[in-house]
């Protein structure tokens, strides 16, 4: 008896799904067509400084520190990440969406006091990054990677790229 309820089941599910693909095509075309709109609205201030939030974001997430270790005689390197890399990532997560999607007064605020933190505290880790990026490592068998530097740049120019963008904002929208 349970057989054909499992064969029925079986058939629903299977021809349920080129419905649903479908659905969820059409749910990623709508959106993309609303991003594609939104988009072309922005000033090129605002292009640039979305595409610098969405860098720090991505370069957020990747390992910043590399070293070599041995396994029987079998050198291999170890790439990790900075152990604030919460702080990084969330902290780039909101100012990419707080930013990216809306603007009002407080994000302004928002944004440049948790950007200069993040600045503060890549600084601070380059000096003693035994207390912010890694404890349990010899600080000379560390070798920083590209993406290291690469975060602190795209950090730096995100930084100066959301002043430019405030200030194009308020000659634009006379709020001086």
């Amino acid at each position: 008896m349970e057989f054909p309820s499992i064969y029925k089941y079986f058939y629903f599910t299977f021809s349920a799904v080129p419905v649903i693909l479908l659905g969820w095509l059409q749910i990623t075309k709508s959106a993309l067509v609303v991003l594609f709109q939104y988009w072309n609205r922005k000033a090129i201030y605002d292009k640039v400084f979305f595409l610098l939030l969405f860098l720090q974001l991505i370069l957020s997430g990747f390992s910043w520190f590399q070293y070599e270790v041995t396994f029987y005689d079998s050198p291999e390197t170890v790439y990790i990440s900075p152990k604030w890399n919460f702080f990084f990532i969330l902290i780039s997560l909101l100012n990419f969406f707080f930013l990216g999607f809306w603007k009002s007064s407080w994000t302004r605020i928002w944004f440049f006091s948790t950007q200069i933190m993040m600045l503060i505290i890549l600084l601070w880790g380059s000096l003693e990054p035994v207390r912010y990026f890694f404890d349990f490592i010899d600080v000379t068998e560390i070798k920083y990677r590209y993406t290291f530097y690469t975060f602190v740049l795209i950090s730096v120019s995100t930084f100066l790229s959301g002043f430019l963008t405030f200030q194009d904002e308020d000659k634009r929208f006379d709020m001086q």
